[in-house]
């Protein structure tokens, strides 16, 4: 299996938080097992650190509409490439996603899936911030380009939309673009077999707790959230993101991180 990492910036450099968090996932991947040839770090400009040395794509992959979806763009520049490879299992996840416990492949449970991808809990929508494909899953992130393209949308939304499940373009939801169905788009007609939904467990986030809490496998793989906010939102203001999952500081009093990763983000982002 091998661990893909993706950052994009018309800057050609990390952000504040992604020069720290960049580290933090290569220590911890490293202390996790991982060996610094099966991680494989994408950016548009040169770095490297602890022996992980990042693949050098284009500009042109950066998504102007929306940032995050760079991410697609990117895989299919790879795949172009010929750099993803038959019988290879890959896991992608954004930089703010970190791995918890180990993550072996026979629990992952593809069956005739090429794609496993995580929800958001009781929000009926497709999550990329972490997932896991093969090479014949090809087809299906062309599609998701094509369709964020025709639309200007985020990947996610495409993933709904090549999933027959719609997606809203208004802010009161009453205008949606129609999801895809198989009379509309013969060649997705089995795209439920093909994409696979995955335990939120693989993708943790600090809202709703209880109830994804509820339905995550134990123990937490993979926990997602920015240790520096962005864009604070005095409306929907989120709990401090650091005590929340290092230290057990949420409604239900679960430390998420292991003592490992919480010494790691101790030594870069915590001091």
């Amino acid at each position: 299996m091998k661990n893909l990492m993706i950052y994009i910036n018309p800057r050609k450099d990390f952000d504040e938080e992604g020069k720290i968090a960049v580290k933090i996932q290569i220590d911890n991947s490293l202390s996790l097992g991982w060996i610094p040839e099966d991680i494989i770090l994408v950016t548009n400009f040169p770095y490297q650190y602890q022996g992980v040395k990042a693949i050098v794509v284009d500009d042109l992959n950066f998504c102007t509409f929306c940032p995050a979806a760079s991410k697609i763009n990117v895989i299919c520049d790879l795949f172009k490439q010929k750099l993803i490879k038959k019988e290879v299992v890959y896991w992608f996840h954004d930089l703010d996603a970190y791995q918890c416990t180990n993550i072996v492949e026979p629990d992952l449970d593809f069956d005739k899936a090429d794609l496993l991808l995580p929800d958001f809990g009781r929000l009926p929508k497709w999550s990329t911030g972490s997932f896991f494909f093969k090479a014949s899953s090809e087809d299906i992130f062309n599609w998701v380009k094509e369709i964020m393209d025709k639309h200007q949308i985020d990947e996610e939304g495409a993933f709904c939309i090549l999933t027959g499940l719609g997606y809203p373009i208004s802010l009161n939801k009453s205008v949606q673009i129609k999801g895809y169905t198989a009379k509309d788009h013969p060649e997705i007609k089995n795209i439920a077999e093909r994409i696979k939904r995955l335990n939120i467990s693989y993708n943790f986030h600090s809202f709703n707790v209880r109830s994804n809490y509820n339905a995550a496998l134990k123990p937490i793989k993979v926990v997602h959230f920015h240790f520096i906010e962005k864009t604070p939102n005095p409306l929907n203001p989120r709990p401090n993101q650091i005590d929340f999952f290092l230290y057990g500081n949420n409604k239900i009093n679960v430390q998420f991180m292991p003592v490992g990763l919480v010494e790691i983000f101790k030594k870069h982002a915590t001091h």
